[in-house]
């Protein structure tokens, strides 16, 4: 910006500092900034202080605050801004609670996909209608222990786990269509690993609380599969694998 300038046109003083002229014309519209002079014909001229001014605003405005709190923070030069900063703060603070959520449900969606062979959007949309269904399964109380389990989790152990289950279906899947008899040694071996990541998901997840433990017992025998199907399986894979079980513990 040309410092040595005292006035400045609406098009030179966008250009000069990034905004467009239909941002000035709004800062004008909402009295938030307006221009101290005009020219003969009507156009805007802006005066260095006005530039000032403006300069001001857009420090505000990089640190996110509303245009009604800026204009009241300038246009009371005395007033104590710490009302206005504490209310951003919480803004702030609730944004990044809203994305760190977000967050979560991503790489959790992503973990799902990464241990499908061919993921598709269909998929996608279908593992959001599952988790959207599974969340009413679950209190706040309990969805925010959710919460704070998951900030503490491995993910990288969860996505490693998350693939070799997805393995283990396909292969039990495979030997259920070749018709290998569930007691099959390999097939129970199968079933161990199947029952030790069932129950290495549950204890992270639930972290031993009872009321958790019960509510994911309620959501796997409502909608178990509904959540198989994220895999790709059917509910009759895990009947085979359970039936194996069953086999090698006679």
């Amino acid at each position: 910006m040309d410092v040595s300038k005292d006035k400045w046109k609406i098009g030179e003083l966008a250009a000069a500092t990034g905004l467009t002229v239909r941002t000035l014309h709004h800062y004008d519209e909402i009295e938030l900034l307006r221009p101290s002079e005009r020219s003969e014909v009507g156009h805007r001229i802006y005066t260095e202080a006005d530039v000032r001014r403006l300069y001001r605003i857009l420090s505000l405005r990089q640190l996110g605050f509303p245009l009604a709190d800026i204009t009241a923070m300038i246009e009371s030069d005395a007033a104590d801004p710490r009302a206005a900063v504490r209310r951003h703060l919480d803004a702030v603070e609730e944004e990044i609670e809203l994305r760190q959520e977000l967050r979560e449900r991503l790489d959790s969606i992503l973990g799902v996909l990464d241990s499908s062979a061919e993921p598709s959007t269909k998929q996608l949309l279908e593992i959001m209608e599952v988790m959207m269904e599974v969340e009413k399964y679950y209190t706040p109380e309990q969805q925010e222990q959710i919460r704070k389990r998951g900030e503490e989790a491995d993910w990288d152990e969860i996505k490693r786990n998350q693939k070799e289950w997805s393995q283990i279906l396909e292969d039990a899947e495979a030997a259920m269509k070749a018709g290998t008899p569930a007691a099959d040694p390999q097939v129970q071996a199968l079933a161990r690993r199947y029952s030790e990541l069932g129950q290495w998901f549950a204890a992270g997840f639930t972290g031993g609380d009872p009321g958790l433990q019960e509510s994911l017992n309620r959501l796997w025998a409502e909608q178990g599969d509904a959540l198989h199907s994220q895999f790709g399986k059917g509910p009759g894979v895990d009947k085979y694998l359970r039936k194996a079980l069953e086999a090698g513990a006679k």
